[in-house]
């Protein structure tokens, strides 16, 4: 072989080599910049509570100036950002229940009990007199889920213990799927009541009276 042939054939091999290197050095720079991003992208149970808290607190300072509708308005997006109300409306009613209903009764009854949801915290948080929220602890529960710790300190009522159970959705964002005051589970209330009102009278029944409480709760502002 001429050297000339030799020294082409390695400096073919150089530049393979070099290639190489090149793109496996792109690849990392892929993955470190997704992994980054990812790790951006990532919520916590507590920063879930902590954005709720904040917003509801936000929502009770401006109470007069947002008016019932600034206020639902306002509640509609936050809610929606940190409660799975899907989740929750389906579990409400119970699996047994929920399967019996027909598409159209799913639908309705979803969109109903959020209404429903969003205008009583419009109700229940409609002024401030000096209340603060503080977001305690966060620990892990069977089946991936999370379970924060919160309070309310009101010059009022005193403190009230809110325990936030959160799930992942299908995005992989933590959304609330049960709230227990002071131990009492909100869930477990609606899913009792919500039963018996579908044994005595059906579904529809039910979801009627999701609509006139909605309409009750719209009639105060």
């Amino acid at each position: 072989m001429r050297m000339s042939q030799l020294f082409a054939q390695l400096l073919s091999i150089s530049r393979v080599k070099a290639c190489l290197r090149l793109n496996l050095l792109a690849l990392l720079m892929i993955i470190c910049v997704n992994t980054i991003v990812f790790a951006k992208d990532v919520q916590t149970g507590s920063a879930v509570i902590s954005h709720l808290n904040d917003n509801l607190l936000a929502t009770m300072k401006n109470a007069k100036t947002l008016g019932y509708s600034g206020r639902y308005k306002m509640l509609d997006k936050v809610i929606g950002d940190t409660h799975d109300l899907a989740k929750i409306a389906r579990f409400s009613v119970g699996r047994k229940n929920w399967g019996e209903m027909s598409e159209q009764q799913q639908i309705k009854f979803v969109d109903e009990f959020h209404r429903y949801s969003i205008a009583t915290y419009v109700d229940r948080f409609n002024g401030f007199g000096g209340e603060t929220f503080k977001t305690i602890s966060e620990q892990s529960l069977p089946r991936g889920r999370v379970l924060v710790k919160s309070l309310l300190r009101s010059p009022e009522y005193g403190v009230v213990n809110f325990d936030y159970i959160l799930d992942q959705d299908d995005a992989g964002k933590w959304k609330i799927i049960n709230i227990m005051a002071d131990g009492v589970s909100d869930l477990a209330l609606k899913r009792a009541h919500y039963s018996d009102v579908i044994k005595q009278k059906g579904i529809d029944a039910l979801i009627a009276e999701l609509i006139e409480k909605t309409a009750k709760y719209t009639a105060k502002k």
